[in-house]
């Protein structure tokens, strides 16, 4: 099975202006996106994977009718740009993206699928008190439904915030309760491959006891990477690629 990665594109076309970071250069995200997608499109997969910060939405327009006008056409575009790719595509939402518009435009993104013999799914969280990420409510259910689940496929996790290693010292980006999380997903037996975003520095590809865990860089900054898993007989491998 090969899996392509992406994550915070921190996307503003519609919407005016730009990240203030610098490096995250969202105006450059349309046709950089694109191109990974004749890319992919062109080399293969099995699944494409998404991991949140579609958009840099202004914290400040929620509620405002314009500025989430705006947002929801760059979801639009987001969503013809994809809709190129010839194989699945799992994706969830960010702490820079407007939930509502999100799951107007792809609530069906996060379902859990079937692909090549693993079950897929994706859990949309969100920050909690000092922006610490947290899992709650529907997402929590559907996360301990999963790992209670004994017929279940091998299973790949996807999210947009860090469950593992911790990664704290410059923002909050690995959930609260993180230790305890690793140690569920390992003691279950299903899950495989947790895949993460949001800490822009990355994590590469490593094992606990069966399970991997991997965290894109952000590829809204250059050099715009994305992963490449392949998973062969349980053992899983990676590489970096770039547009």
């Amino acid at each position: 099975m090969k899996i392509v990665h992406i994550s915070d594109l921190h996307l503003r076309h519609h919407l005016l202006g730009t990240a203030e970071i610098a490096e995250r250069l969202s105006r450059d995200m349309p046709a950089l996106l694109s191109a990974v997608v004749d890319q992919v499109a062109e080399e293969g997969a099995d699944l494409f994977v998404l991991s949140g910060d579609l958009l840099d939405f202004p914290f400040e327009g929620f509620g405002d009718a314009e500025l989430e006008a705006q947002g929801e056409a760059d979801l639009r575009l987001i969503e013809q740009i994809l809709a190129r790719l010839p194989m699945p595509v799992v994706l969830v939402r960010g702490n820079h993206d407007h939930p509502v518009l999100v799951d107007r435009v792809f609530s069906r993104l996060s379902q859990p699928i079937e692909v090549a013999g693993y079950r897929v799914i994706g859990f949309n969280d969100d920050e909690g008190d000092d922006h610490q990420p947290v899992r709650l409510g529907a997402s929590l259910r559907r996360f301990k439904d999963a790992l209670d689940d004994v017929g279940s496929a091998p299973q790949i996790h996807v999210q947009h915030y860090v469950v593992w290693p911790e990664r704290n010292d410059e923002y909050p980006h690995t959930y609260r309760y993180a230790a305890e999380m690793r140690d569920q997903l390992i003691e279950s037996g299903h899950v495989r491959l947790v895949l993460s975003g949001h800490y822009h520095h990355g994590v590469p590809l490593f094992e606990i006891d069966g399970v991997y865990f991997s965290t894109v860089r952000g590829f809204c900054e250059a050099p715009h990477p994305y992963a490449v898993y392949e998973i062969n007989q349980g053992k899983i491998s990676w590489e970096e690629r770039a547009v």
